[in-house]
């Protein structure tokens, strides 16, 4: 089981009190953006997304909005399981736009790498996993269900240094898997 009591420095909050949960973007037409649809998101624990240049007129109505920075989580199953989910940068002018199938949330006060690694730990995904709406094939975990999970907030430079842990760690796993 998980350890309850947290570090004095830390605080268990909830995600809706930290994130913002799908932030619109307001662009001019004729700028160009990137467009990520679900296909061009890696699943495990890499970081990896691919997105394809797109004129944000073509994709601001009808899918889901992000920007430079921004953390999104797949919110159907399996995608979700199988931790479909990036921050995303590089973004042409620091915009985008994906699949409807997708969370995305903003922090001031949360590092990326911290909350992409929470997004993808076991602990997110089975408060999740039971509760699936929607047809076969086609299931869910909504909005109201995600923002009521609790967040271990620890000060920045404590995420930091996690975020350097987790780093470190799968480099070491990135060397064993390639000498084996």
């Amino acid at each position: 089981g998980h350890y309850e009591n947290l570090p004095d420095s830390w605080c268990l909050t909830d995600i809706k009190s930290i994130f913002t949960i799908n932030p619109k973007n307001k662009v001019l037409d004729d700028v160009i953006a990137g467009f990520v649809p679900m296909t061009n998101i890696a699943d495990g624990y890499s970081n990896e997304f691919r997105f394809e240049p797109r004129l944000w007129g073509d994709i601001k109505k009808g899918f889901t909005h992000f920007a430079e920075g921004d953390i999104v989580v797949a919110k159907i199953s399996p995608c979700l399981e199988n931790r479909k989910s990036a921050i995303v940068t590089s973004l042409p002018n620091g915009i985008g736009a994906g699949t409807t199938e997708l969370f995305v949330f903003r922090s001031q006060c949360v590092l990326p790498e911290y909350g992409l690694y929470f997004f993808k730990s076991d602990l997110f995904i089975s408060h999740c996993v039971g509760t699936f709406n929607g047809v076969v094939g086609q299931q869910r975990v909504s909005k109201s269900i995600i923002e009521c999970i609790k967040f271990p907030l620890p000060p920045l430079s404590e995420q930091k240094r996690i975020v350097d842990a987790v780093h470190t760690a799968i480099a070491k796993l990135d060397t064993i898997m390639e000498s084996l």
